[in-house]
């Protein structure tokens, strides 16, 4: 551990070739550099940098406040799922049963039967039900946007990705986080057209980012939003979501 104006991890490696800045909740403020650097140079490159580095610093500190262990496990008592508009109630009834399920009981009120205070099993059973929405709902919307776009892909997988809100393999895959379904439509929408534009560039080349503006002309101010949405992941689906998700 070096001093400056932040404290920070010094990390040579072997196949960098210029040097990177990365903030995480785990080690805090890392500079990557390529084997040989004068380390000398490095505080003067945290002063150059220092508005990117405290703005870094802060986000990182409200994450790791909001990621904190809650004392006790309370079931939700109800699930907003804002990219679809839809509140869904929730009722509970404890039994013995090793496992818990999600049951539709109403148009807008979930049941959820099982061993209520087995917090991993709550959270397991959420999922689960999260995820089929996903698949119901966000699948047909993804349809919609690759026949507007003629961006074809050739499969769909639903998951809970750690890093990713979405992604994109070169198997023309396109893989969709169930915690979308936690966010405004309008960035649902951008974070499709993104990985649909990778069908077309496997990159996030110029040529690329003209593709995502000629079909999201307001790609930039939806791409800063998306940063800080994780804020919006209750904490009984963000186990499976890291504050440094993106897209890719």
């Amino acid at each position: 551990m070096s001093e400056a104006r932040f404290q920070y991890r010094l990390r040579v490696s072997r196949s960098a070739r210029n040097i990177r800045l990365r903030v995480t909740i785990q080690r805090g403020l890392e500079v990557f550099v390529p084997r040989g650097y004068d380390e000398t140079k490095v505080p003067a490159l945290l002063e150059r940098k220092k508005s990117w580095i405290r703005a870094s610093l802060e986000r990182v500190e409200a994450r790791r406040k909001f990621f904190a262990p809650s004392p006790t496990w309370l079931l939700p008592t109800e699930i907003k799922l804002q990219a679809l508009g839809l509140v869904w109630s929730i009722r509970k009834c404890e039994s013995k049963a090793p496992h818990v399920a999600v049951r539709e009981v109403q148009p807008s009120t979930l049941l959820v039967v099982g061993k209520l205070s087995d917090e991993a099993a709550c959270r397991a059973a959420l999922n689960r039900w999260l995820m089929r929405q996903t698949r119901r709902y966000l699948v047909a919307r993804l349809n919609e946007l690759s026949l507007r776009t003629h961006l074809s892909f050739k499969r769909v997988l639903v998951k809970k990705q750690r890093t990713r809100w979405a992604s994109c393999s070169k198997r023309q895959t396109i893989s969709l986080n169930a915690n979308l379904l936690f966010l405004p439509p309008v960035l649902v929408d951008y974070v499709m057209i993104h990985e649909l534009c990778h069908l077309s560039e496997m990159n996030h080349s110029e040529k690329f980012w003209s593709l995502v503006g000629h079909h999201y002309p307001d790609f930039r101010k939806r791409d800063s939003q998306l940063r800080d949405m994780w804020k919006r992941v209750p904490r009984w689906a963000a186990s499976k979501i890291e504050p440094t998700a993106r897209i890719d």
